[in-house]
């Protein structure tokens, strides 16, 4: 068994609403309603915040909150930033050291965008299981937008925030059981083109809306239905047995979407967090975890059904004991 025994953020202290972001003015007037439509009311910002610091941060923040020593951490997954502070440079071990894990493995899961977030908990679940010594895993994060804009077309708005995850064989919620694919033919519907240009002109781009919005949505549904039709057939489980399902935090259109296709509805909770968040990329699904436990809506013993995805694409479905 393995089980998400801790779930850890570290909010920035500054708040703004998306309409006080310095690009909400210079929207289009089309662009200006997708931003109002998307159910995200403000997000998190941590100026001159490294990714990597607001990883080691959380990270620091969760032992000290669990009474732990950073010796007793036996592996450290870092989920990498979008952009790194340095090339060739490591930034697990760099939040290895700023957080003190002094007898950790530190390895790097990354490249796969708010999915990465379901393959650490793939990771850290076989870690654990074929390393009888090891006792803790530790997975990090830190949010950050690749470039200067937050808006990213025509999906979502991203916030920043920092988050540490303990994993161990036993305790708090567990990991019932895990699916994950990936496709190849997606690999750069989104991009940010950074050769030879300042930071303040990366922008992250979809180069090719209608296929994000049409094609890609309607493999996804596909995609999400398989998924977790075999999931639950592997625990002789149905979709009647699901007493929650949670979803990253893109868009009130999106949840709409997967709950018409699919047949479910969304926990309060994911929309709770999109609307106070924004998007925290792989943050997003342990986020609503942790607070779908903390407000009570996600009850000890209750089976909760994740759904996890990203547009490069992968697409992942974990079931959850509380």
């Amino acid at each position: 068994m393995t089980a998400i025994s801790a779930v850890h953020l570290a909010l920035p202290d500054t708040v703004t609403p998306v309409t006080a972001l310095p690009e909400y003015p210079g929207l289009s007037d089309a662009d200006r309603a997708l931003v109002d439509g998307l159910g995200i009311t403000s997000v998190g910002e941590a100026p001159g915040t490294g990714s990597s610091e607001l990883a080691a941060r959380a990270v620091r923040e969760l032992l000290d909150a669990r009474g732990l020593d950073g010796g007793e951490v036996d592996a450290l997954l870092l989920i990498g930033g979008r952009v790194p502070d340095y090339f060739v440079a490591s930034e697990a071990t760099r939040v290895q050291h700023e957080a003190g894990l002094t007898g950790a493995l530190s390895l790097t899961v990354t490249d796969l965008g708010c999915a990465a977030s379901s393959a650490a908990l793939l990771t850290a679940r076989a870690l654990l299981e074929s390393t009888p010594a090891w006792r803790r895993v530790v997975i990090a994060h830190g949010c950050r937008p690749a470039g200067p804009r937050r808006l990213r077309k025509p999906v979502t708005v991203n916030g920043d925030a920092g988050m540490a995850v303990l994993v161990e064989p036993h305790g708090g919620m567990r990991i019932v059981d895990m699916v994950m694919e990936t496709d190849g033919r997606y690999w750069d519907l989104f991009r940010v083109e950074y050769r030879d240009r300042p930071h303040q002109d990366w922008q992250e781009v979809c180069v090719d809306e209608p296929r994000y919005s049409f094609s890609l949505a309607v493999e996804s549904q596909k995609r999400f239905t398989a998924l977790n039709e075999r999931l639950l057939a592997r625990q002789r489980l149905s979709l009647a047995d699901v007493d929650h399902f949670v979803m990253q935090n893109l868009s009130e259109g999106a949840y709409r979407f997967y709950e018409e296709g699919l047949g479910i509805t969304f926990a309060a909770v994911c929309r709770d967090n999109l609307r106070r968040y924004g998007h925290l990329g792989p943050i997003d699904i342990l986020a609503n975890l942790r607070d779908g436990v903390e407000s009570g809506e996600l009850a000890p013993g209750d089976l909760v059904l994740v759904m996890n995805n990203s547009p490069v694409a992968a697409w992942s479905s974990t079931l959850i004991e509380v």
